[in-house]
Formats: C-alpha cells, structure tokens, sequence
C-alpha cells in the first residue's frame, strides 16, 4: 500500500512517518532536502498548489492530511480525482465544542471546512478530533520570565492528548484492511490543568515555576501577539473551550493500547524543555 504524508516534519506528522513500516511511504514536504526515515520518499509540493498536490498523488491510495490556509478545499479535489480509498485528516475538537463565536470562531470553521471539503467531494475520510497537545505546554514554559510563567484560563481542566497517541491513531486507521469511517475524539486519558503541567515541569526538572494567569485583554506571547485581533480572539476561545471536552476512549479503541497521560509524554520529551532549563 502506498501512503502519502503530508506535515511529515511536524509534531504529528513526524510520528506518522516514523510509524509507519511495510508500506511505501510518500511525505508531501515544502523542503525537498528535509530529513526522513529510511524509505520514506520526499515529495517537493505547496498543499495549496494543485499540480504538485495531483503529483505526490500518483499510485497513492491512502493519505494523511493536515490542512493548509484553503481549508484543504485542493487537496479534497485532488484526492476525489485520484480515487484515494482514504484520508485520515488531523482535525479538531473545535468541530463539535461549543465556543463563544460558535461558527465565526476561526479554529473551528477552519476544520469544519476541512472536514466538510473531504465529504462533499465524495473521498472516504476519517476525522481525528483531537485535543490540545501536550507539547503546547513547551511555548508557555519557553516565555517565562523570573520563572513566572503566564498563561490564560490555567485552571482549565482539560483532557490534553500525547501527539505520538494522535499519530498512532492516524497509523491504526491508515494501516486497517477494512477501517471504520466518520469522527474520532482523540484525547489523553483525563483531565488536567496547565496549572497542573507546570507543576508536573517542576517535579521533573527540580525548577520552581509559578503560574500567573493572563486575562483576555493580555493574553498572548509570541504567536498569539503577532495575529490579527479577530484570530487572536479565536484561539483565546479556544483554549477557553477545551474545558468543555471529555476523555474519550477512541485511542484505546483505534490502537489497542490507552492513551497516555501528561507525565508520560514529559517522561520522553525532555528535550524539548532542555533549552530552557
């Protein structure tokens, strides 16, 4: 089977390729000299770019996708044309959680747009809802100053999820002789608060951060701070209305195996802290 990647050099993306073994795997990248696992073929391409998506599209007939500015509008098209037997597509609990600008929210309808794209063209898809990762935590504990780190709503309860559970999720359904179609809620195993992680980031490294909570009208660092006001607002909803999503068991039902909480995922990722610490 071959299996075409997109994202292959994210945080999701990265699992997925290095995941999948015994297939023929194709990684749709904007570098075409970006590192891959053994075996994986690199494809030069833009996701909104309709001649390169046709391209990586040659001989494949599974797909994972994660959305470009268009909503995956092309990409949606080009698999329709190529007769793809799946899309296992990154989407996001947004899609079905109730936030404050419901439908305007831009997080939300990017997905719902994505998913919505997929459907109408007629290309069978399976829909990875999944939660805030873990690793977001990275970012907030990176911006601390005088080992305070800032963050909005930080005693929201949250099932956060372990980017490595998402793609093994992805690799479950996209490796699957008959798989089973429709929306999946891919969570950790339960809530927890970002309150809670920074503890869990001080136990782990012997640090001494506290934890000041940002109101809506300062919230921001870095990416947050550099957006258009109304996207901005958008991902404050966001985190607002992940408080609103439930542990699911859909990791456990999709991989055989439970899906991982917080202090696992910081157990394997110490790296990612280690220019901070």
């Amino acid at each position: 089977m071959k299996i075409l990647v997109t994202g292959a050099t994210g945080t999701v993306g990265g699992h997925i390729v290095r995941k999948l073994q015994g297939h023929e795997v194709v990684a749709l990248v904007r570098d075409p000299s970006a590192a891959m696992p053994a075996g994986v073929t690199a494809v030069a391409g833009n996701l909104i770019d309709r001649d390169d998506v046709s391209r990586a599209l040659e001989g494949v007939d599974r797909a994972f996708l994660i959305l470009a500015d268009d909503s995956g509008a092309v990409f949606a098209e080009a698999a329709a044309e190529a007769g793809l037997q799946l899309v296992v597509m990154l989407s996001s609990f947004t899609v079905d959680t109730p936030l404050r600008s419901g439908a305007a929210n831009f997080v939300a309808a990017h997905h719902r747009a994505g998913e919505q794209a997929l459907t109408k063209a007629g290309v069978p898809s399976a829909f990875l809802r999944a939660g805030g990762f873990d690793y977001n935590i990275v970012p907030w504990v990176a911006a601390a100053r005088d080992d305070v780190v800032r963050l909005p709503y930080p005693d929201m309860r949250s099932p956060f999820v372990d980017p490595a559970d998402i793609a093994a999720s992805a690799v479950a359904l996209l490796s699957a002789a008959e798989p089973t179609l429709g929306a999946y809620s891919i969570t950790g195993p339960e809530a927890g608060s970002l309150r809670e992680q920074v503890a869990e980031v001080n136990k782990v490294f012997g640090r001494s951060y506290v934890v000041q909570e940002l109101g809506e009208e300062e919230a921001g660092i870095g990416f947050l701070d550099e957006m258009p006001e109304a996207v901005r607002r958008s991902f404050l909803e966001v985190f607002e209305g992940a408080g609103h999503v439930a542990p699911s068991d859909d990791v456990l039902r999709l991989t055989g195996v439970p899906a991982r909480p917080f202090s696992a995922w910081l157990a394997e990722n110490r790296g990612a802290f280690a220019v901070h610490q």
